[in-house]
């Protein structure tokens, strides 16, 4: 299921403005990336910054 642009403006949002959250995806994207599943962890990662 791809996720619409609207949806990633508003993880990017909550991010910019949400230190704690951002650092839960920063958390989340390093522990896809360490698992191996390495989509999913740069897409959580994308998602930061």
């Amino acid at each position: 299921m791809a996720l619409t642009k609207d949806f990633k403006d508003t993880i990017q949002a909550r991010a910019q403005r949400d230190p704690v959250f951002r650092n839960a995806l920063l958390q989340e994207g390093i522990e896809y990336l360490l698992s191996g599943d390495v989509d999913t962890g740069k897409a959580v990662l994308h998602d930061c910054a």
